[in-house]
């Protein structure tokens, strides 16, 4: 019996010598997750914190590695476990989701009001607390069966908010009669003007994508080099198309009436880049002013179609300069014009300055004439710019040096001028709109599909003499 009492007091001591051993292992192991945890985290906030921009090939992987070790040894220790931490984490999806908004707002707005970006943080904090608090912990109660309800609910509501406008453009449409561009029909109202020119407005990047037109590069859409496709063999000319976006803008138009006369058509449309100088606007242009000749000389078309809105082909001319032969902006667009001709077959149509517009006035068209707006009045207040009296000079200047260069050009350049459909000879001012308020122009400036719609006979004539 006292034998068997030795053996059981030793064999508890070796078990809570054992005990001790394996606590001192715990407590060293939490001692060194506590070492690794401040490491890691003061690493994380001295990236973050860092002055200057850091490469984000070194950035990424090391924030990634970061949290994954704090996410490892967060588990029973002091101070990853404490509930201020632990609370920013349930938040922080929320958080993510909210911040970008909120600080995109802050940038496109007021970038360098520093005071603005930490209300932009306190902000998108307080409403990630309160979207956490009554709409997260509120679905993760829910059953599996109503998730998937709420889930597909909210998934239909978003393409019908994002779809919105095609939908309505779609209902609009139903059982009527249209084979225009613009979706104009005869029996519509003042009201129907309001809100096509909406759609207009906000569908203007989208509706210069030529859906006939394969680009060459996915990313650059809608600009960028493309050749059209479902061309008829029986097509007789190689047909060019070049410029800014105004090139874009009249794709499909220049594809319906002149595509029955092609067997290929390259477009080349650039962001304010003008084809005859290169757009002082953009560094890029200068890049593209080289292309455009490049292209030209490599496709060597029958025909080609300048269609650029003027920038720098307006600018006045230096002082005591008053000849073209001294120009030296006229002298570049001479020499770019001579090279694109010498690889052109028969002719080079060039669009001519149209009067730079208000576009900050195009959404104001509809409500002004439901108000009894005098049109003329509505007329001159679309025309009236920031800088009037120097977009008014520069119209002029450059609609000067397009026709000079008309006549040296030997007959082979033809101008294509929308002033006359557009100028209203009875009140002495430019018609921007038709009688019941549908806008020829978007409030970025190029033609609405109404506006391409109104110029159409311009394009059937010229297609036609091909």
């Amino acid at each position: 019996m006292v034998v068997y009492t030795a053996l059981w007091n030793i064999e508890d001591q070796n078990k809570q010598f054992k005990n001790r051993v394996v606590r001192k292992i715990d407590d060293n192991n939490r001692l060194n997750s506590s070492y690794v945890s401040y490491f890691s985290l003061a690493a994380l906030l001295f990236i973050t914190a860092f002055p200057y921009t850091l490469k984000a090939s070194i950035v990424r992987p090391l924030v990634t590695v970061g949290t994954g070790c704090l996410m490892l040894i967060s588990e029973d220790n002091v101070m990853l476990s404490n509930k201020v931490l632990t609370y920013i984490g349930d938040i922080s999806y929320s958080l993510y989701l909210i911040h970008w908004p909120i600080y995109a707002y802050w940038k496109l707005t007021y970038d360098g009001e520093q005071y603005l970006l930490f209300m932009t943080l306190v902000t998108s904090i307080a409403l990630a607390i309160l979207v956490f608090e009554t709409f997260e912990k509120w679905y993760l109660k829910l059953s599996s069966t109503s998730t998937a309800m709420l889930i597909a609910i909210l998934f239909v509501s978003s393409i019908i908010v994002i779809k919105k406008d095609e939908i309505s453009n779609s209902i609009d449409s139903f059982g009527k009669n249209i084979s225009s561009l613009d979706n104009v029909t005869s029996d519509m109202t003042v009201d129907d003007a309001t809100k096509k020119n909406y759609q207009w407005n906000i569908n203007d990047v989208a509706n210069l994508i030529a859906p006939s037109c394969e680009y060459e590069t996915v990313r650059s859409i809608p600009m960028g080099w493309c050749r059209h496709k479902d061309l008829k063999p029986s097509g007789k000319y190689k047909i060019a198309m070049i410029g800014n976006s105004w090139t874009a803008n009249h794709a499909s138009l220049v594809y319906q009436e002149c595509g029955y006369q092609a067997n290929s058509i390259l477009q080349g449309s650039f962001g304010y880049c003008e084809v005859l100088y290169p757009t002082t606007l953009r560094p890029h242009c200068h890049a593209r002013f080289i292309d455009y000749e490049q292209r030209i000389r490599s496709e060597k078309p029958d025909y080609a179609f300048v269609l650029a809105r003027y920038f720098s082909v307006g600018s006045p001319a230096p002082k005591n300069v008053t000849s073209f032969d001294d120009d030296p902006f006229y002298q570049v667009m001479k020499e770019q014009t001579l090279k694109l001709l010498s690889s052109i077959k028969h002719k080079m149509y060039i669009l001519d300055a149209f009067p730079s517009i208000n576009d900050l006035g195009i959404s104001q068209i509809a409500p002004m004439l439901k108000d009894g707006t005098d049109r003329v009045v509505i007329d001159k207040f679309l025309l009236k710019t920031k800088e009037y009296q120097k977009d008014e000079e520069s119209y002029q200047m450059a609609r000067k040096r397009y026709a000079q260069l008309v006549k040296d050009c030997n007959g082979r350049c033809v101008l294509i001028d929308y002033a006359e459909k557009f100028y209203n000879a009875t009140t002495g001012t430019y018609r921007l709109f038709d009688e019941k308020g549908f806008t020829y122009f978007t409030s970025g400036t190029h033609l609405s599909p109404h506006g391409v719609e109104h110029v159409r006979n311009v394009w059937t004539d010229i297609c036609a003499k091909l």
